[in-house]
């Protein structure tokens, strides 16, 4: 006797995608770098080279105190940004015939198939995102406050947890970026926002100002560092943003006349968009699942593909070397890390602990 059930229900499971999360949403911030212009340029771009024209900040200006008679020339440096792309592509197939005596189901099979690879997708693209945090992370704080800055990165003691939170607003303020951050971090990170809430509202210490107002994305692509509590990216909200594009047929959407289709669809779970192809062949499949196949020598089997093209895009800074960028990477340090001070007993005799005979 058989019966079905879910006891494979964790094999295939999600995990946390903060940075491609923070990517996604900014992309659709009205405030943010991407506009629609550029958004549908870059859906048709396979084939050609992308670029956008940006503005150099100009730092050899001044105001004067004096009224000319001559007015001089004050004139912009521009350029252009080429976007790259990079290729994310899968696919597999389905024989439909297998199914009439497996006790997997063909949708069940395909299902998961299809959630195996998103998952895959997801995580690739979750660490390609924080790739692009890492290399356009401010190499320049103009006030690190109480806190060191090191190779580009903000360093908080374990003692300074509670406050570091809150003090990257702060420090971001006074590189001129306001108007509210996105923080993508660790599990360390989650950690430490968990028991500032511990210390909100009616509490003798209200530590509710460390993360209101601020965006948190976690995620779990961050190679955790042993030395290390929490870690992770301070982001000025509108910062950054995510592009894609597909090959001319799926914008087409073309059917051939012996069956291949190209379309584009919204990938379930991603949310985002992906290309399709699909066909179908008939040939001999029987090797497929041994006994279960061995009758299969002429059948129909489905073949299915997907591709995207993806560019992770950030806030462009002519000179990175000198001017603050709107990301700024931070952690905190675990060393001397406890939640409980010990309690030492002293028996001197200027304190005394006196103890009776049993």
């Amino acid at each position: 006797m058989r019966a079905s059930s879910y006891l494979d229900k964790y094999e295939l499971r999600r995990s946390r995608y903060g940075a491609l999360d923070a990517f996604k949403r900014m992309s659709e911030d009205p405030t943010g770098i991407l506009t629609d212009d550029l958004k549908e340029k870059a859906r048709l771009s396979i084939g050609s080279t992308l670029e956008t024209p940006v503005i150099d900040y100009d730092g050899n200006i001044s105001i004067g105190n004096t009224r000319d008679v001559l007015i001089g020339d004050s004139e912009n440096t521009s350029r252009m940004v080429q976007i790259t792309f990079a290729t994310y592509a899968w696919g597999f197939t389905i024989t439909p015939a297998m199914y009439m005596n497996n006790e997997i189901k063909m949708q069940r099979d395909f299902e998961t198939k299809m959630m195996k690879y998103i998952f895959a997708l997801a995580k690739d693209l979750d660490a390609a995102a924080l790739t692009a945090l890492a290399a356009a992370k401010t190499r320049v704080l103009s006030n690190p406050l109480l806190y060191q800055f090191v190779g580009n990165n903000l360093e908080a003691t374990f003692n300074q947890r509670e406050n570091v939170l809150g003090d990257l607003e702060v420090m971001m303020g006074a590189d001129d970026f306001f108007g509210g951050l996105t923080i993508v971090g660790d599990a360390g990170v989650e950690s430490l926002l968990q028991k500032l809430a511990q210390k909100d509202t009616y509490n003798v210490v209200n530590k509710r100002n460390e993360w209101a107002g601020k965006i948190f994305d976690f995620t779990n692509s961050i190679v955790k560092d042993e030395n290390l509590y929490a870690q992770g990216y301070a982001i000025q909200n509108g910062s950054i943003g995510m592009l894609t594009r597909f090959e001319r047929d799926c914008l087409l959407g073309t059917r051939s006349g012996d069956g291949h289709e190209w379309g584009i669809i919204n990938l379930p779970f991603l949310n985002i968009p992906c290309g399709t192809y699909f066909y179908d062949s008939v040939g001999d499949y029987s090797g497929i699942a041994g006994a279960a196949t061995a009758d299969m020598t002429r059948t129909r089997k489905e073949h299915y593909g997907f591709a995207v093209d993806v560019a992770f895009l950030t806030a462009y800074n002519s000179d990175a070397d000198n001017r603050p960028s709107p990301i700024m990477s931070f952690s905190i340090d675990n060393a001397g890390a406890q939640y409980g001070m010990p309690v030492k007993v002293v028996n001197d005799e200027n304190s005394p602990v006196y103890t009776s005979q049993v």
